[in-house]
């Protein structure tokens, strides 16, 4: 093993090792801590910057049919008169948005339930939701009957 001496030049720092200290110094001058990627916050006092609270819902849950975008205007208008509050309305968006599919579903249950207790009274979910009947999710009172099949022979 060989050791540098008193006479020997002192040995060159790595490449590694000036691009750290380059890299460092650059933070430091322009401000930014060099630490662990943290995504900025989605959410503002309570909506995306540069989005309304209409646009944020349709866009994040992804709406495609009429009743569907009827609910969102009915909700935000609820938001707008002072009856349904707007965090309530955005962190029930947020666990939404979170799921895999059927985004605008999940909120309107979700909504629903959370506002349960409240003195507000939401859009009926059995106009605007999927999956659910005219009829309540009572099936086959007023859907017509699975056809039997013939036995084979």
């Amino acid at each position: 093993m060989h050791f540098a001496s008193a006479d020997s030049p002192p040995k060159e720092p790595s490449m590694f090792t000036r691009f750290a200290a380059a890299l460092l110094l650059v933070a430091t001058v322009t401000g930014h801590r060099v630490s662990a990627a943290t995504p900025p916050p989605a959410f503002d006092a309570g909506g995306v910057m540069n989005l309304d609270l209409q646009t944020q819902l349709e866009k994040g849950l992804k709406a495609r049919r009429p009743v569907e975008f009827q609910y969102i205007d009915e909700i935000v208008q609820l938001v707008e008169e002072g009856k349904l509050s707007r965090q309530l309305v955005v962190t029930t968006y947020l666990w939404a948005q979170a799921r895999p599919w059927r985004k605008l579903q999940y909120f309107q249950f979700a909504l629903q339930a959370r506002a349960r207790g409240l003195p507000v009274r939401l859009p009926n979910l059995n106009l605007q939701a999927v999956g659910i009947s005219s009829n309540g999710g009572e099936h086959g009172v007023n859907t017509p009957p699975i056809p039997s099949r013939a036995p084979r022979r």
